[in-house]
């Protein structure tokens, strides 16, 4: 089921898609990943996409890896800032459409889904389109029962220490409109937990946010490996409440932008 959070206001219905991929060391999978992408927005005509892939330092040759296929529509962008979220907000900066998105390089969501995605936010359904994994639609075939378990511990500590409350903040799928690339612009986190800090100011903010379900897969390349350890518990919870101190500065100052 989707959720609102808050009523949209009217807003013009927006054409021009800029897909954000931050990557760091993802050679093994960026150029099929692209080809992916390519070949399903080959049979898309309302939407003008541009693809960027924000080098967040990569060393094995990621950079080299897009060049081979960047052309009209994909873009490499250099960041010399290491972290996600510096990433994905030098990529949003310099993005030139009404709408903006991000995934991640290993594509646990396949671009089909993400296109669906985009279209609610140029068909002015919402301000800000969040994909859940922890909906009871989604799937999440071969996922490990410890990384669902980890999941929602994470999200009840969001929503117990910063407030927030989409059920799945750190789902690679957000999109949004010109009034959310504001918002994600104000971030200030550097690490993977911007979208937490995004979701949290778009939540007191009252924009518009719809949760859909996905079709999780995180072993499209099994060779990727993504580890979790008990220092990034502590880490979390640490963002966690390094968000909540400034959310409230953040806010003032949006609430006269927007």
């Amino acid at each position: 089921m989707l959720r609102m959070y808050s009523m949209i206001t009217e807003y013009p219905t927006l054409r021009k898609a800029t897909l954000v991929i931050p990557a760091c060391n993802e050679a093994e999978v960026i150029v099929h990943t692209l080809a992916l992408f390519r070949g399903a927005l080959d049979h898309e005509r309302n939407i003008d996409w541009t693809i960027v892939v924000a080098d967040n330092g990569s060393t094995d040759g990621t950079q080299d890896a897009v060049l081979g296929v960047s052309g009209e529509h994909i873009q490499l962008l250099r960041i010399k800032e290491k972290g996600k979220g510096n990433a994905v907000r030098a990529a949003f900066a310099k993005a030139d459409g009404d709408i903006a998105l991000f995934t991640d390089a290993d594509l646990p969501i396949l671009p089909e889904e993400i296109i669906a995605a985009v279209k609610l936010i140029a068909e002015g359904v919402s301000d800000v389109v969040v994909g859940s994994r922890l909906l009871p639609q989604s799937k999440m075939p071969g996922r490990e029962w410890w990384r669902t378990w980890s999941s929602l511990m994470f999200n009840l500590f969001a929503r117990l220490i910063v407030g927030v409350h989409v059920s799945d903040t750190q789902c690679p799928l957000k999109v949004m409109n010109a009034k959310g690339i504001k918002v994600m612009l104000a971030t200030k986190e550097p690490t993977w937990f911007f979208d937490l800090e995004f979701l949290a100011l778009a939540e007191r903010l009252a924009l518009c946010i719809k949760e859909i379900p996905v079709v999780w897969d995180e072993h499209r390349y099994p060779k990727r490996k993504s580890k979790l350890a008990m220092l990034d518990s502590i880490r979390a919870i640490t963002a966690m409440f390094r968000i909540r101190k400034r959310l409230s500065i953040q806010v003032s100052l949006l609430e006269r932008r927007l």
